[in-house]
């Protein structure tokens, strides 16, 4: 026997609807979103003096090893040398990244700014000597003689001849080999100062004529151990004095020395 229910008068719940309406804005779901603000980027690393200073300090070393053309090396150098050391301390302060780059360019710039200096200081010298005025004889004088005055005439290893205020020995030559100049000529020389007032000494006043004629100055780089400076009243100094001997020609050797225009240009025979 069935049993019927009664009608269930409950209002009914109308099923969900699928369509946004218009104008309404969607819920939001998950955690919510915060607004990105852009980051300016990180300025660049200033590395242009560093690098600048690398190709000058290289194209002032190489120029500086060529003569004559080597003047273009100053400007190159000095100018690579300053920019090397503040590239160093940019590199320093952290706004730069080339450290090795800019201590790289100083390195090369003073090692061109040394040859050009040196080169200068041996032109300096080669034009002094070059422009030497020589001593006229008298008219009806008799021509000069192996005998005269030891002061002008040629002497031998181990002579000890007279130029102004000094007194210059030098000794016989050696032919020895250098490590970076392979053979050269050697002679030990001295000097004393005679007069009453301080002389100059020089190791490029010193250059060797060879058995063709042909003079040489002093090797650069050589076993030279003179150098350069000022002696006091009665003061000495003696060192080496190498020359380049590549050819190393059999026959007679002279050693002369010439220190400037108001001294006596000496010579010893080998």
């Amino acid at each position: 026997m069935t049993t019927s229910q009664p009608p269930d008068n409950r209002p009914t719940t109308p099923p969900p609807s699928y369509h946004q309406p218009q104008g309404q804005v969607p819920p939001q779901w998950g955690p919510p979103q915060q607004n990105w603000v852009p980051q300016p980027p990180a300025p660049a690393p200033k590395n242009g003096l560093g690098t600048t200073a690398l190709v000058l300090g290289i194209l002032g070393a190489l120029f500086s090893l060529i003569p004559f053309i080597g003047v273009i090396a100053w400007p190159l150098v000095i100018l690579g040398l300053i920019f090397g050391i503040v590239g160093f301390f940019r590199a320093r302060s952290g706004k730069a990244t080339n450290r090795g780059v800019a201590i790289a360019g100083t390195i090369l710039s003073l090692i061109g700014l040394i040859m050009c200096v040196v080169y200068a200081s041996a032109f300096t010298s080669a034009v002094a000597n070059s422009t030497a005025p020589s001593a006229a004889a008298p008219v009806g004088a008799a021509p000069a003689v192996s005998g005269q005055d030891s002061s002008t005439a040629p002497g031998k290893p181990g002579d000890t001849l007279t130029s102004g205020d000094l007194q210059l020995t030098a000794g016989p030559l050696t032919s020895k080999t250098s490590q970076f100049m392979g053979p050269m000529k050697c002679a030990e020389v001295s000097y004393r100062n005679t007069g009453s007032g301080q002389a100059s000494y020089n190791i490029f006043d010193w250059k060797l004529q060879n058995p063709a004629g042909a003079i040489t100055d002093v090797g650069i780089g050589g076993d030279n151990s003179l150098s350069s400076g000022q002696l006091a009243p009665g003061g000495t100094t003696s060192g080496q004095v190498c020359f380049d001997a590549k050819d190393n020609q059999p026959g007679t050797y002279t050693l002369t020395y010439n220190g400037g225009p108001f001294s006596d240009p000496l010579s010893w025979v080998n």
